[in-house]
């Protein structure tokens, strides 16, 4: 029996990297998956986002473990994409245990303020949307993790001028998503069993 024996997680930009390392590390302990990504570059960001031939190794990955995944396509940036993902996912596997808010971009070193906006709008707002999306589906004791970046917390490193209008972007909303993730110190203790968890920026 694994510790995540029966439990559904939702996961955004689970297609590769820490994406898919968080549904195939799940899926080991037993848990079903539903994965979402873009499948598509965005322009500002000048290094390749994850394709779909990606999302469909993460699915390989995680079948291959005899674990259930549905997986998506969807823009983290478009609130709908994500409550008809989750909406789906759960309507297939149940109920939500946990969503990991993956899903970022590190648009560098381009003066384009569009890269600004690109940022807040997937590293931010991709986590708010993530969340909201899976809201109404989290059975008492889930858990919520979002990761953000301690690197965004270093004076003159992405915050640097040098890193364009994108590291500006990537500076405000890294920490935002870190003190977002992080509870309440008068929260209280989750009322039934299961793992839980807070930024390890906290």
């Amino acid at each position: 029996m694994g510790r995540m024996d029966g439990k559904t997680i939702f996961i955004t930009g689970a297609a590769r990297g820490q994406g898919r390392a968080h549904a195939v590390k799940l899926a080991e302990a037993g848990a079903d998956i539903i994965a979402v990504d873009y499948c598509q570059d965005i322009p500002s960001t000048e290094y390749p986002l994850a394709s779909r031939a990606d999302l469909d190794q993460t699915v390989a990955r995680v079948e291959k473990l005899d674990r259930r995944i549905i997986a998506l396509e969807a823009d983290v940036r478009e609130r709908a994409a994500l409550l008809d993902a989750v909406s789906h996912g759960v309507s297939e596997l149940g109920p939500l245990h946990g969503v990991v808010a993956q899903a970022g971009i590190c648009p560098l070193g381009t003066p384009d303020p569009q890269a600004f906006l690109d940022a807040v709008s997937v590293d931010l707002v991709g986590i708010i949307n993530a969340v909201d999306a899976a809201l109404p589906h989290l059975v008492d004791g889930a858990s919520v993790v979002a990761t953000g970046s301690l690197g965004a917390f270093i004076s003159g490193a992405t915050d640097n001028p040098a890193m364009g209008a994108g590291g500006k972007g990537y500076s405000c909303s890294k920490p935002s998503r870190t003190y977002a993730s992080c509870p309440p110190a008068t929260a209280s203790p989750p009322t039934s069993p299961g793992p839980h968890h807070s930024s390890s920026a906290c």
